[in-house]
């Protein structure tokens, strides 16, 4: 009988450093893929297009790769989704047809999905209850980081060429080196998901918005972003580093907004920040290339934290109104709505970027933030505050397993007593 062996910093490491290694040529990767594609003499439809494709590709990996991790283990799974991702990558180097890419990118975001299921299902295994919390947000501080990482190596690199996607496929294939040398044992993986939203949408309308908002805009100018900086005329180097402000702003900005969401109403607290985004995105419709840097650099990265606040917030919210025996499947199905989000955003946005312009996303945002802030007032007044609330946590929008680190009463987590919405 193989005896195992007993966990140390050491086997947590290993799951966190491919995790780290993957969101470092995610980053890389996904900041030049427009610029590749516009490089190419294709329009920023096409640009949605396949962005829309690797959406639509992780949200069936979310609930789809479960079955195919567990026929053959989770090692050999892993070992096979790093190396179809980095050969995929490689394929884009022969410009293949808009079908055939968005193709390539589908399976991209269905492994993405399944690598990040194996990764947080063996970090829930290896971490007991009281260390969750504090793992959670070391991961989703890597993540964060590495992936700004992989933005800012990609400053000098033509998006034109093949080294942007041979950088790019080595991190994925490194990604696997972590997860093979070091032992991390066989955990039980969660159950498939199954898609419920109207469900969700029962038992929290507003945070289930607020997670498909953060999917409509924030996902979605994570991807034609770089398109505005072209139109403003700004060189490869400055629009990688306001991408990759975006991207931090999002991580750092979340810990500060979400502690004070503890202490308000997390309704109003969305209610003003919806209103906050929506004048942020009118600042964006007034600068232009003579904007100093340093002001840009402030904006994007604010930009970047209020849009992508609302969907932890829309999670914490959500919980809040549920059972305890609902928290998993709940946050897992809000998971699937911002995948959701993410997937349509794209395109819907690019086509008003092929019609208009890349400045028309902020109009696209602020008739999305002004929609939503409109619905948040009225459920703060048709609906009573909720006093017994879960603490905010930041959750990295990665896979349903990373939500099986929620803290359960059983394992001496502090859940809610049961509680739902006024009817």
């Amino acid at each position: 009988m193989n005896t195992i062996p007993s966990l140390s910093p050491w086997s947590i490491a290993s799951p966190l450093a491919g995790g780290a290694l993957h969101a470092a040529g995610s980053g890389l990767f996904h900041t030049l893929l427009p610029l590749r594609i516009i490089a190419n003499g294709d329009g920023a439809n096409i640009v949605g297009l396949v962005v829309m494709a690797e959406g639509a590709g992780f949200l069936v990996g979310c609930m789809g790769s479960v079955r195919l991790i567990r026929s053959v283990g989770e090692v050999r799974a892993y070992a096979a989704f790093s190396a179809l991702s980095a050969v995929l990558l490689l394929s884009l180097a022969i410009q293949p047809g808009v079908a055939v890419m968005m193709a390539v990118m589908a399976v991209v975001g269905f492994v993405n999905a399944g690598q990040s299921v194996i990764i947080e299902s063996w970090l829930n295994a290896m971490v007991p209850n009281a260390g969750r919390g504090r793992t959670l947000t070391l991961y989703v501080l890597v993540l964060g980081l590495f992936y700004g990482l992989g933005q800012l190596l990609a400053r000098d690199i033509d998006p034109a060429g093949d080294a942007m996607l041979m950088i790019a496929a080595a991190f994925y294939a490194l990604a696997l080196v972590p997860v093979t040398a070091i032992w991390v044992g066989e955990p039980q993986l969660h159950a498939p998901v199954g898609m419920h939203f109207l469900r969700a949408f029962r038992t929290s309308p507003l945070g289930t918005l607020a997670c498909l908002m953060t999917g409509l805009i924030s996902s979605t100018f994570a991807s034609i972003g770089s398109l505005y900086g072209l139109e403003l005329g700004f060189a490869q180097d400055r629009i990688v580093v306001l991408m990759a402000a975006v991207a931090l702003g999002a991580l750092f900005l979340q810990f500060p907004l979400g502690a004070l969401s503890d202490k308000l109403d997390r309704r109003n607290m969305m209610l003003w920040l919806s209103l906050v985004l929506a004048a942020v995105c009118g600042l964006f419709l007034a600068i232009d290339a003579t904007t100093p840097f340093w002001l840009l650099l402030i904006l994007f990265s604010v930009f970047g934290g209020i849009s992508e606040i609302f969907y932890p917030l829309g999670v914490a919210h959500a919980n809040d109104r549920a059972t305890s025996s609902e928290f998993v499947a709940l946050s897992s199905n809000l998971l699937l709505v911002w995948a959701l989000g993410g997937t349509i955003g794209p395109a819907i946005a690019a086509t008003g970027v092929e019609q208009f312009g890349a400045a028309s996303f902020f109009w696209y945002a602020i008739v999305l933030s002004l929609a939503f802030a409109g619905f948040a007032l009225w459920r703060t007044l048709q609906q009573p505050k909720v006093d017994n609330r879960e603490d905010f946590v930041a959750y990295p929008q990665t896979s349903p397993a990373v939500y099986e680190w929620l803290p359960r009463k059983d394992d001496g987590g502090s859940q809610p007593e049961t509680k739902g919405e006024a009817p």
